[in-house]
């Protein structure tokens, strides 16, 4: 399994306290980052080979083994390329600043912030549908710390990433090494809710080398490709990592639900194909608090038992329906 959020969370401050007080004390700037993101890597590269037993016993339904992981090699190669890849992104100027961000929007929200931690507690403004049509899975997210995207990024708090899996038991077809192998790639996103566009990006490149876990690190964007769009006063959604120049919206532009607003697509800091998508408070992706949210009228699929759901929030490790 994955290594516990705690633990995890314990060996990274651990390692930059330790950097920043110990090891770089009386070093620039620049070395003390570039250890910090580096000790930041090796623990994702520990993270990512306790998640190979999970990766194996989840290929074990699939009709044939994944290809991604299918000999040791590849097993180990992957999730190195995970981190060094994600290493790198200390030389990417955009991504550094990014990052800094986001600390910052975890240090504003503790002074300044109106986090919602208890799901229970927060009413919604809106009625929203998912934002996808057809059947997907929820590989990340949730409304309570154990099944949260990132619990600690005050914005991703009850964010989640979407995929499509085959007959196959898995998320793509043939090696996995082309974006259209991916039964995501190039799917339609739709608005939630009514509401206005605030914010777009576009023209970002979907990241090259699929299939391998080796990250952009020379993108422009963590989000990548994406629309922001206002549905209430302290409520907006945020949909990433979109298709490049597949945004069909324009700032300012009044959409309705169920319009389509763009394309799912592999942009930004991203593994593979996917959609991402957050609820928050306001409009900055770094200094504003997540949104936990309730869905209407879509169908939990398990053992090839569907139930349909009025309203409810969704959770990791689950298969959702909605629409055609």
């Amino acid at each position: 399994m994955n290594m516990n959020k705690l633990v995890k969370n314990v060996l990274l401050w651990a390692g930059y306290l330790a950097i920043v007080f110990v090891f770089c004390k009386n070093k620039s700037l620049i070395i003390t980052l570039f250890w910090i993101f580096a000790w930041a890597g090796l623990v994702e590269i520990i993270n990512w080979l306790l998640s190979l037993k999970n990766k194996k016993s989840a290929n074990q339904s699939a009709s044939e083994p994944d290809p991604r992981f299918n000999t040791p090699g590849k097993a180990f190669i992957l999730p190195f390329n995970y981190g060094v890849s994600n290493l790198l992104f200390i030389l990417n100027p955009l991504l550094v600043t990014q990052s800094l961000l986001q600390a910052a929007g975890i240090m504003w929200e503790k002074s300044f912030g109106r986090p919602v931690l208890d799901a229970n507690k927060y009413q919604q403004k809106v009625n929203y549908i998912l934002p996808v049509t057809g059947e997907w899975r929820v590989f990340n997210g949730g409304i309570t710390k154990e099944t949260s995207h990132s619990w600690g990024i005050p914005s991703q708090r009850f964010a989640y990433d979407l995929v499509k899996f085959g007959q196959n038991g898995r998320s793509f077809e043939n090696d996995g090494r082309k974006l259209e192998d991916y039964f995501c790639f190039d799917a339609p996103i739709f608005a939630p809710a009514d509401g206005t566009v605030v914010k777009t990006c576009d023209g970002i490149r979907d990241a090259p080398h699929v299939g391998t876990f080796w990250m952009d690190w020379l993108t422009r964007s963590i989000a990548g490709n994406s629309v922001l769009i206002k549905h209430a006063d302290g409520e907006y959604c945020l949909l990433a990592h979109l298709k490049r120049g597949s945004v069909r919206v324009r700032v300012g532009e009044a959409v309705k639900q169920s319009q389509e607003i763009g394309r799912c697509g592999h942009s930004g800091n991203s593994t593979e194909p996917h959609l991402h998508f957050q609820f928050q408070n306001g409009k900055s992706f770094y200094f504003n608090s997540g949104l936990p949210v309730k869905f209407t009228g879509f169908a939990r699929k398990s053992d090839d038992q569907e139930t349909r759901v009025e309203q409810d929030y969704i959770s990791k490790n689950t298969t959702i329906a909605f629409g055609g």
